[in-house]
């Protein structure tokens, strides 16, 4: 029954929602060219489920890889920032004033300078991805327990074993904190992409529908955008179980 849980909650929430979602069109009216009835929607997902899964996996194969990209920056970086306080003090502040531009704004910066094609999308999931993943790495770099870093001193370990052996095991479950926040700005952040340069993928389904007026397709797409959001925020706390499992016996 623990295992079923999950599944049954899950379940009950999406009856929820479509109850929720046929009783707003019943109760205010709401025109079919606003929103169609979830019966539609959902027709017209399943009739065009062969177009929507190809979008669907070109938009995931650039979250996959800009996430990938931010987690090897990011990781990086907070590394550099926690050996040297130095480099914090000077670097970290432009990193955070970069991260506060928005996202819309430098896209089309990006555009212009890439083109528009696949590396576009995956710079802009990397600087929509990579600051939550950082900021998390950092704080778990360093918030590290004193008297194992005292022991690891007294041993005589060199800087990169302190690293290794005690800093990077404590920092995984901030990392993995950082990468759930991460895994939906990154969908959001291929999907930007797509809607700016016409890439293919679910962001430029959407714009299409929308060109088009098939709402049912656009409301389709709206659905597997979200529940690819949610299966990507999911698989990375499934790999944070696995790997991070000492803590939970800790």
């Amino acid at each position: 029954m623990s295992r079923l849980r999950g599944p049954l909650v899950l379940a009950g929430v999406v009856l929820v929602l479509v109850a929720a979602w046929q009783g707003a069109i019943m109760a205010f009216d709401v025109p079919a060219y606003l929103l169609p009835t979830p019966a539609g929607t959902f027709s017209r997902l399943v009739v065009a489920r062969g177009m929507i899964a190809i979008q669907t996996w070109h938009t995931l194969e650039t979250a996959a890889a800009g996430l990938l990209a931010a987690l090897v920056l990011a990781v990086g970086l907070a590394s550099a920032f926690a050996a040297s306080p130095l480099l914090t003090r000077s670097t970290l502040p432009l990193v955070i004033a970069l991260r506060t531009a928005p996202l819309v704004a430098v896209a089309p910066v990006i555009t212009l300078v890439v083109g528009r094609g696949f590396a576009t999308g995956v710079i802009v999931v990397v600087v929509a991805s990579f600051f939550p993943i950082m900021v998390n790495c950092l704080r778990g770099l360093t918030a590290i327990d004193r008297n194992a870093h005292e022991l690891i001193h007294v041993l005589g370990a060199s800087r990169w074993q302190a690293l290794r052996l005690l800093r990077f095991p404590s920092s995984l479950p901030f990392l993995f904190a950082g990468l759930r926040v991460a895994a939906g700005s990154a969908i959001l952040g291929a999907m930007l992409a797509e809607w700016l340069t016409g890439y293919r993928g679910l962001g430029l389904m959407i714009l299409e529908s929308a060109d088009l007026r098939d709402v049912e397709l656009l409301w389709s797409a709206i659905i597997v955008a979200t529940a690819l959001a949610l299966s990507v925020f999911w698989a990375t706390a499934a790999a944070e179980r696995s790997i991070v499992h000492w803590r939970d016996h800790a």
